[in-house]
């Protein structure tokens, strides 16, 4: 895979995330937003379910070494991530929790690893069916 590549991964995965964190946020405005346990949660499993299935289109795909690759995209995405929570901390003043990374982080490597085995199990059973017929 080349570089270029895992940067676009990376970066598709991030905007899809600000995507759909914008959609709910919308949705269910922002001062519920910021009170509201389910909205957090539906949004952890939002994200989850996005990152899930973007791990597992790039293990399909990948026949080289997925797992690596897919660790280097999860690696620029988080550089994105924090680059851009250090960008609007410093430029607008917005508060960077590093607990606030934690759960997403943990979710984040989850998804790497079973969105790749998931990804890899796919291409196998369609290399399986296409030696069969």
């Amino acid at each position: 895979m080349k570089y270029s590549r895992i940067v676009l991964f990376s970066v598709g995965l991030y905007l899809l995330l600000v995507a759909l964190s914008t959609i709910a946020t919308l949705i269910i405005g922002f001062d519920e937003m910021i009170q509201s346990t389910s909205y957090i949660f539906t949004h952890y499993v939002f994200g989850f379910i996005a990152s899930l299935i973007v791990y597992c289109y790039l293990g399909y795909k990948q026949t080289v070494s997925p797992y690596k690759q897919a660790f280097l995209v999860a690696a620029v995405y988080w550089f994105i991530d924090l680059s851009v929570g250090a960008l609007l901390y410093i430029l607008l003043e917005i508060s960077m929790e590093p607990l606030i990374y934690l759960i997403p982080a943990l979710l984040h490597v989850i998804a790497v690893l079973l969105g790749t085995l998931l990804g890899i199990q796919l291409r196998h059973k369609k290399i399986k069916r296409n030696k069969k017929s």
